[in-house]
């Protein structure tokens, strides 16, 4: 690099001009024939000064920046000066009239590649200089022309592998798929961009792949499973008010690279998102001409999605007539003068993802047969978002109520919960005997007792459950000697909303029913007896077995005479055989 400088005074006009030279050749690469390294160059500032009555003296102070439009800016400076490792240097220029010509000579040099990314703008020099306050005895001092300027710049370019006009024209293109196109509500949704970009053209500087992501989503991560895809540096970004994945995708990214890299997302906050959200990719590099590449739109769709489970069951599961020791009253008072508790739970459960926002839900109660009491309605408890109602009043008779409590079966029957059963299924907990041609009473044969029911918001993993207390009305199924049937209660369930923008495409519908069996037969009072009772009962018998050993012991039922032995027989007949011989 040559800055030459030039000023023409003379002693009636200060007048001066001044020029700068700039040939300046920065390698891209330090494999380049012509440089070596490190990459310097040498830089000269040189003055001159002719004219008429040139005082032996006169000093111009040079002030030489590097890159200036950088340090401007707040970018990087790419040159710096080789001794002072700065990017300013300050000199002195001694000119007279004995030395026209004055030259301040520097050595420069070019950063690695890797600690700055602008290759493309220029490298900025200035130059800016004064003269030095004269001295007293000097009695008329050079001055600068008024009319010219003090600042001097020249631009240099770094060469790139551009051709011979040194400009690149890339060629970007983009393209990217996902590995689902389905967002559910309530849902981890965890998504995977797979993105390919090919440089089909010249080299492109400060390549980035700009991914422009929705409100809903969060960014994870590169994804480093997969040996096909490129570990590239990414970034979270958030420029303008909008968040972005930024990728680096090479400085430069030199022509036929083809480049693959997996993105993976969270979207979840979907609960006011519309039918859709989108991804927006593009390509952005510095290059001033074909910079950035096709936009591609990622497009999810957005639905709404509950699998429901509806199951019930029935305490006791079977009634066997007829009852032991129980008498039914002409005019009952309580409700233990009417028969045995019968108690049916329904529990609808949501395994989401999503939440229903509002649904009803109906029961058929089959309380009356033939102008009769059958199941009389005591009272109904809830648990969860729900409120019901009925047609017509519970315990019309005004029985007192007992006070009851659940048993372990109804009390361990919220607690059981299996895995997330097929979308809209509905579960049917009968006890069944198929040794027995049972007859089925429910409400298309009788008449029922309607209850209507509200069930509010359902999240994820909560529950909404009716029970139904009542009491087998004894006077009517007595009646029916020796016919087994069947008493079932049916439930309907309907969701009517859910509390997103987005609303499924059809309302869930489930149906479910459950049957209390009426037997006639020996009972089977093995679920009434309590576990305490049956082991005192063993215990007892243990005891009674124990003394009546004791007492056949002390009466000596088990001493017993013993038989003479085999050998005692034979020498009693040999004595008396001896004896006899002898007479």
């Amino acid at each position: 690099v040559s800055i030459r400088l030039f000023r023409l005074t003379d002693d009636d006009d200060a007048a001066e001009g001044l020029q700068l030279l700039t040939a300046l050749l920065l390698c891209e690469t330090r494999t380049d024939y012509a440089c070596l390294p490190p990459s310097s160059l040498k830089v000269d500032v040189c003055a001159a000064v002719s004219g008429v009555g040139i005082p032996d003296s006169v000093d111009l102070r040079a002030d030489l920046q590097l890159d200036w439009l950088k340090g401007i800016r707040g970018g990087v400076k790419r040159v710096l000066f080789l001794d002072t490792q700065q990017p300013q240097r300050m000199g002195l220029l001694r000119l007279g009239h004995s030395r026209p010509r004055a030259c301040l000579g520097y050595t420069i040099y070019l950063k690695e590649d890797d600690e700055f990314r602008d290759k493309l703008t220029p490298i900025s020099l200035a130059l800016n200089y004064s003269l030095t306050p004269p001295t007293f005895d000097q009695t008329l001092p050079p001055v600068l022309n008024q009319y010219s300027s003090t600042f001097l710049q020249e631009q240099a370019y770094i060469l790139l592998d551009c051709g011979d006009d040194n400009v690149c024209i890339p060629d970007l293109q983009l393209s990217a798929s996902m590995d689902r196109t389905e967002l559910v509500i309530g849902d981890d949704n965890l998504v995977m961009l797979t993105i390919t970009a090919v440089n089909r053209g010249e080299g492109a500087y400060e390549t980035e792949l700009h991914t422009l992501i929705p409100p809903e989503a969060d960014y994870i991560g590169v994804e480093r499973r997969l040996e096909s895809l490129l570990q590239l540096n990414c970034e979270y970004k958030t420029i303008n008010e909008s968040r972005m994945v930024v990728c680096d995708l090479g400085n430069p990214m030199v022509a036929r690279t083809e480049l693959a890299v997996g993105l993976r997302f969270s979207v979840q906050r979907l609960e006011d998102a519309g039918p859709k959200i989108s991804f927006e990719l593009q390509i952005h590099s510095s290059n001033k001409d074909n910079s950035s590449s096709n936009l591609v739109t990622m497009n999810m769709s957005i639905t709404a999605s509950a699998q429901l489970d509806l199951r019930g069951v029935s305490h006791p599961s079977q009634v066997v007539l007829p009852f032991p020791n129980w008498q039914p009253k002409e005019k009952p008072v309580k409700e233990d003068d009417v028969g045995p508790q019968v108690t049916h739970i329904y529990e609808l459960h949501n395994f989401g993802p999503s939440s229903i926002g509002e649904a009803e839900l109906q029961v058929g109660w089959p309380s009356r047969y033939h102008d009769e009491n059958l199941l009389y309605a005591m009272e109904i408890e809830t648990d969860g978002p729900i409120s019901c109602r009925t047609n017509t009043s519970l315990n019309p008779h005004g029985l007192q109520t007992s006070t009851l409590q659940d048993t372990p079966e109804l009390l361990g029957f919220l607690r059981n919960r299996s895995d997330p059963p097929p979308l809209h299924r509905s579960r049917r907990s009968v006890s069944t005997a198929e040794s027995f041609s049972t007859k089925t009473l429910n409400c298309s044969n009788l008449s029922c007792l309607k209850i209507m029911c509200t069930v509010g918001r359902l999240d994820r993993g909560r529950s909404a459950v009716i029970k139904i207390r009542s009491r087998l009305w004894a006077h009517t199924v007595l009646q029916w000697r020796n016919d087994p049937y069947s008493l079932n209660s049916t439930v309907s369930f309907l969701v009517l909303s859910v509390p997103y923008l987005v609303q499924p495409p059809t309302s869930s519908q489930l149906r479910a029913s459950i049957g209390t069996l009426v037997l006639w037969g020996t009972p089977d009072v093995s679920f009434a007896v309590p576990l305490w009772v049956i082991i005192l009962a063993i215990l007892l018998g243990l005891l009674v077995l124990a003394i009546l050993t004791l007492a056949m012991w002390k009466c000596g039922f088990f001493d017993r005479a013993r038989p003479p032995a085999d050998d005692d027989v034979s020498d009693q007949e040999k004595l008396t055989s001896d004896q006899t011989g002898d007479a």
